[in-house]
């Protein structure tokens, strides 16, 4: 269980923290929640996670820890995980599916694929897929948030410590 101040990684969302522990009653049904804002963002929107849904709950990671990072930035890098789907859609939801794994050494790797790409197809004078480019920026977002705070860098640092590994 986490406690307020506590700092996570939740779905999609990347960084936030546990604000408050808080129990609400909507209708005759009282619940306790995990009350998260997100970490480096100035909004002031919250995120209600129920205590008792054990599928939300599975969204929560904890943070890797500095040495974490560096194994999974080397993973990442010696493993050819991303495949070429010609399926525009199908293969938006399997990028979808991984940034809601928070598998970050997929979301690593399908960076790199998604950045590769981008490069041979403006070789060839086109422009990288909308959709694929999104779903970099997301992960891209998501990964330098978190690794930002671990290693106590700025955000815009993360790229080149993760080339320096």
């Amino acid at each position: 269980m986490y406690v307020q101040g506590d700092r996570v990684i939740y779905g999609t969302i990347g960084v936030v923290e546990i604000v408050d522990i808080v129990e609400q009653t909507v209708g005759d049904v009282t619940r306790k929640y995990y009350v998260m804002k997100e970490y480096s963002s100035p909004s002031s929107s919250l995120t209600y996670v129920p205590l008792d849904n054990d599928a939300l709950l599975a969204q929560i990671k904890p943070l890797l820890a500095k040495d974490e990072i560096v194994a999974t930035v080397k993973e990442a890098k010696s493993a050819d995980l991303i495949e070429w789907i010609d399926d525009n859609r199908a293969r938006a939801e399997s990028y979808k599916r991984i940034l809601a794994s928070g598998d970050r050494v997929r979301m690593l790797a399908m960076i790199d694929y998604i950045y590769k790409t981008g490069l041979r197809r403006e070789a060839e004078g086109k422009r990288n897929f909308i959709a694929d480019e999104t779903s970099m920026r997301r992960a891209q977002k998501m990964i330098a948030s978190e690794f930002s705070l671990v290693l106590g860098i700025p955000e815009d640092e993360v790229g080149e410590f993760i080339k320096n590994i």
